[in-house]
């Protein structure tokens, strides 16, 4: 890596945090779980942020459909695998980031191979249920410092927004059905997670049904970024 690089890209964030954070920064390793509408974001800021090592976990490809919201979302990367569009993103932002990336979808009976357990915090941008559930039993029980995104569908006022325990979140639907899910396995507090604090504009929850919620450009972004912003307190010690 050329430091003198690396500090001169990062200047403005080590003008604010200082040279030691921003070298907490730079030894860090993030694991960003789902490249979506939020993680895409998530992604974005943890890179430019001059976290030294990212690990990215998607199994998805881009599709038109994702280009009202998700930052990875052009119509030059159409068909591509989101990991590989990140890769590219990130290489570009800083050509010395460490990037190592899964083009697989995470499972109850896989998630212990494909998280590492050195790293130092994972972002959870998954909104498939019985996928995420796994990933915070898998996290919590081996203590890993995580925040899980809950839905930014169907919502639209971003001052809404709350960082808190999971068991502390209402009106979200994805939170309710992951509360649920996580009470069956005896995890009823002690898991961060972001959320909107907002009446949804229908009662039913789409995460019980298996539809495709609606959502409007600047919520997920707005999560994701929030999610980031989380997690670098955290590795510099602001948390």
């Amino acid at each position: 890596m050329n430091s003198s690089n690396y500090f001169e890209r990062f200047s403005r964030t080590s003008m604010l945090l200082g040279k030691e954070k921003l070298e907490k920064l730079l030894r860090s390793k993030v694991c960003i779980a789902g490249l979506g509408g939020v993680g895409g974001y998530a992604f974005e800021a943890i890179v430019r942020a001059g976290v030294g090592t990212v690990h990215i976990i998607d199994f998805d490809t881009v599709d038109i459909s994702n280009c009202n919201r998700q930052i990875l979302a052009f119509d030059s990367t159409l068909g591509m695998p989101k990991v590989d569009v990140a890769l590219c993103r990130a290489k570009d932002i800083n050509p010395d980031i460490i990037v190592y990336k899964n083009h697989t979808r995470i499972t109850p009976d896989n998630v212990e191979n494909i998280i590492q357990t050195n790293t130092d915090f994972v972002i959870d941008a998954i909104d498939d249920v019985a996928t995420k559930t796994a990933l915070i039993e898998f996290l919590y029980a081996n203590n890993i410092p995580f925040i899980s995104c809950m839905g930014a569908a169907r919502a639209f006022d971003p001052l809404t927004l709350r960082i808190a325990d999971i068991s502390k979140s209402q009106y979200c639907p994805l939170a309710r059905v992951i509360r649920k899910r996580l009470k069956e396995k005896n995890i009823t507090k002690g898991v961060t997670c972001v959320y909107f604090h907002e009446e949804r504009i229908s009662n039913r929850s789409d995460y019980d049904n298996g539809n495709i919620p609606g959502s409007l450009s600047y919520m997920p972004g707005i999560m994701g970024l929030a999610a980031a912003g989380f997690a670098i307190k955290h590795l510099i010690g602001r948390v």
